[in-house]
């Protein structure tokens, strides 16, 4: 019995290996929970061979590129370049299979405003991704301008462009959500942010980043906090997606909230939980050591 649970157990490693190398869905599922646990390194070898298995899918090239960027923040000036350089490659070829795949033009629209001229960074090509975004999804077209605006400079005109988005679609919680986010990251207009968040989800009761930024926001600025741990308890029962908020930093803004109350077994715990989930959590690892 034990031998043939030994023989079962081996089996079992082997095709879950075989299916890590030859699987490019096993893989990219692989890839995702690395990315997830803070470990984009690893990611990028994992989106490499699924690239490499399956070369014509848009979305393991994003996939691919959006790993490297974030294991580029942790490279060297010089590997950091050879970083960008690839982390463009897959982003064109991404959009070159899929002209629609609105998340690769945005994460190219990123490199161009973010890298230097001398490393590809091109206000011109933003712009031109912004144009793009704009034809496929208008909330999304003002996001990408809002965008381009803020990187050089122009606070008005991105300020604008997510004024007129919410005027254009006032019954689109996704709207809101945005520019409450914007309020909130970049103006630091707390209350004008918390109006735009809560105007989200009573349009639509479903729409969960909301509830998360709600609850972010009220461990931003201390205030409202019951809200925001309602909030963030009521998103820490959700599974996002890809492209939303992640569970560790839903636990480290819960976390925050505690920490401001006072109730640091609470904070404590919220910490820890967040740590669970992505290690690689420099902020995270600093507050548990302050309530530990």
């Amino acid at each position: 019995m034990k031998r043939s649970a030994a023989i079962l157990f081996v089996v079992t490693l082997s095709l879950a290996a075989g299916a890590q190398t030859n699987d490019p869905q096993v893989l990219v599922q692989h890839g995702r929970d690395a990315i997830t646990h803070g470990e984009p390194e690893k990611a990028v070898e994992l989106f490499e061979k699924a690239v490499a298995l399956k070369p014509n899918n848009a979305d393991y090239h994003y996939r691919l590129a959006n790993a490297t960027i974030q294991a580029g923040m942790h490279a060297s000036m010089f590997s950091g370049m050879s970083l960008i350089t690839k982390t463009k490659a897959e982003l064109e070829r991404a959009i070159q299979l899929d002209p629609n795949l609105i998340a690769a033009r945005f994460a190219l629209l990123e490199v161009y405003i973010s890298a230097p001229s001398f490393a590809g960074g091109s206000e011109s090509g933003a712009l031109e991704q912004a144009a793009e975004i704009r034809k496929r999804d208008a909330i999304d077209g003002h996001r990408a301008f809002a965008r381009v605006y803020t990187g050089t400079k122009k606070p008005e005109l991105a300020r604008k462009e997510y004024a007129g988005m919410v005027k254009e679609q006032p019954a689109s919680a996704r709207a809101h959500y945005w520019f409450g986010v914007y309020l909130m990251l970049t103006e630091k207009d707390y209350p004008s942010a918390n109006a735009e968040l809560e105007s989200a989800v009573k349009l639509d009761p479903s729409y969960m980043p909301a509830y998360f930024r709600i609850g972010h926001l009220a461990a931003l600025a201390g205030s409202n906090m019951p809200r925001g741990e309602v909030a963030l308890k009521k998103y820490l029962a959700y599974s996002p997606k890809d492209d939303e908020p992640s569970l560790a930093r839903a636990h480290y803004w819960l976390g925050g909230i505690y920490e401001k109350q006072g109730k640091k077994a609470e904070a404590k715990s919220s910490y820890a939980a967040s740590l669970k989930i992505n290690p690689n959590q420099k902020d995270v690892d600093a507050a548990l050591k302050r309530v530990s």
